[in-house]
Order: structure tokens, then C-alpha cells, then sequence
């Protein structure tokens, strides 16, 4: 009896079911993070840690060398591991619907994929752009890989994921809203939604847009993709406060009561004045 009653009591149901949603909420907020750091890591992180300046983009990274620096490209682990996490934490995550989660899937095949096969490199580059010069001649041996064959996988896997994530973003974002407690306004989270899926879309006019303003025009297409990567976390941050407020995972009895209670009130406003 004495050995019984060190046993700790059993969780309730509960206490369980919070657990388990503790591991959907981390998994969002880790998205939400890996995007809004990704290029603030890749430029601080390669100019104060190895001494590269400002890329001309986030997929030069991978490249990106001094002359004593060829044999371990110090940032093409940081590139191709945050791609990476990104791409696993969109496969194990699990949408509301089979569409949704098809799309999810995709996007993190396609983000596997930008990691996986770099951005194409011409002897010709050398020509027209002073970075690709120097790196040819810092690093001779990337020669054999720019004199290969290139399809372009890296630009049609990174344009895909954008698409996919857009598509996520404006037709399956919805289907929690209905689980929004009756008080608050749905009609506001699907307008937030909608801005982000077309964000998705035209981010390349936002960023090319900061790199006017900064006087950057080179470094344009690194803007360009930070601006679709923080877009990406953006509609991360706001999924994970929109299911937040629902309770659809901490406390499913809630979210369903919240559902009933809509659907009740958008009836009686339905109903014509007597």
C-alpha cells in the first residue's frame, strides 16, 4: 500500500488534451518564427560571423564565400537547415481539411526542394555581375557545377511555394473561423486571410519596393524574398491567435458550443422583424 501511494494520479482528459495541443501550437509558432528570422540570421549572421556582406539573395547564401571560405560555404548550413525545418514543419502539420493539408504538403516538398538544388551559377554571370566574379575566382571548383546542365528546380520549387502557401492562405484559412467564439468577427479575420493570400501574390513589388527606397537595387531580389518569407509568418502568427481564441484544440466541447452559438445567432438575424 505504501509503494501505491507514491503513484502520481492520473491525468484527466483535459490535462491530456492540452498537451497534446501545446504540440500544435509549437509547431505553429515555429513556423511563425523560422520565417521572421530567416534573413535577419542569414545577413547578421554571415557579415558579423564570417564577414560576408548583404547577398544580392536569400538563395546566394548558399553560395556565399570568401577565398578562405571554399571548402565549407560557412552559410550554406544556415540556408538549406532553415528551408529545411520550414519544409518538415509544413509536412507534419495537419490541416482542418484534405485540401488544405494536400497544399501543405506540396509547399513543404517545394521548400525541400529550394534547399536541395541551389540557385543555377553560368560561367557567363561573370560578365554582368562583379559577386559571381569574385566567387569564380575565390573558388575555381564551383566551375565543374556552373559548367553542368541546369534546370531551373530552385526558382520553379521557391515561385510554387508562395503559390501553394497563397492558395492555403485564401481558400482553406476559413474553415477554423467557424469555431471563432460568437462575440468576435469572423467577416475581420477572413478580410486579414484574404490581404495575406494577395501579399502572397505581390510581395515582389513590396520588396523590390524597400530596395528602392534604401537605395539597394542590387540586393533587390534578396528583399523580394525576405518580404515573401515574412508574409509566410505572418499568416502564422495569425492562425495561431485566431485557433487560440476558438479553443478548437485546447478544448474541442468549447469550439463546437461556439460554433452552435453562431449558427443560432446568424439564423435569428436572418429572421425577418415580425
Amino acid at each position: 500500500m505504501k509503494m501505491l501511494s507514491n503513484i502520481p494520479p492520473a491525468r484527466n482528459s483535459s490535462d491530456l488534451w492540452n498537451h497534446f495541443s501545446q504540440t500544435y501550437l509549437s509547431l505553429r509558432v515555429g513556423l511563425f518564427v523560422l520565417a521572421f528570422t530567416m534573413p535577419f540570421v542569414l545577413f547578421l549572421y554571415g557579415r558579423f560571423g564570417h564577414g560576408i556582406d548583404l547577398q544580392p539573395s536569400m538563395s546566394a547564401y548558399f553560395w556565399a564565400a570568401s577565398e578562405d571560405q571554399c571548402a565549407s560555404f560557412p552559410m550554406r548550413t544556415i540556408f538549406v537547415g532553415y528551408l529545411s525545418a520550414i519544409g518538415v514543419g509544413l509536412f507534419v502539420y495537419k490541416g482542418l481539411t484534405n485540401l488544405e493539408n494536400i497544399l501543405l504538403n506540396a509547399a513543404a516538398i517545394c521548400a525541400f526542394a529550394v534547399a536541395i538544388f541551389p540557385e543555377s551559377l553560368t560561367v557567363s554571370q561573370t560578365a554582368a555581375d562583379p559577386r559571381m566574379a569574385e566567387l569564380f575566382e575565390n573558388c575555381p571548383a564551383i566551375e565543374a557545377w556552373a559548367a553542368q546542365p541546369s534546370f531551373p528546380i530552385h526558382y520553379t520549387a521557391a515561385v510554387l511555394l508562395f503559390v501553394l502557401l497563397a492558395v492555403v492562405s485564401w481558400f482553406c484559412a476559413e474553415k477554423s473561423l467557424e469555431y471563432l467564439p460568437p462575440d468576435h468577427d469572423s467577416a475581420r479575420y477572413r478580410r486579414v486571410y484574404k490581404s495575406i493570400a494577395v501579399a502572397m501574390i505581390v510581395f515582389p513589388i513590396v520588396g523590390y519596393a524597400v530596395a528602392f527606397v534604401l537605395g539597394m537595387s542590387y540586393h533587390k531580389i534578396f528583399f523580394i524574398e525576405a518580404a515573401g518569407v515574412l508574409t509566410f509568418g505572418t499568416y502564422w502568427a495569425v492562425k495561431t491567435g485566431e485557433l487560440k481564441l476558438s479553443g478548437l484544440e485546447k478544448d474541442p466541447e468549447v469550439a463546437l458550443r461556439h460554433a452552435r452559438d453562431r449558427q443560432i445567432m446568424e439564423a435569428q438575424s436572418e429572421k425577418p422583424d415580425m
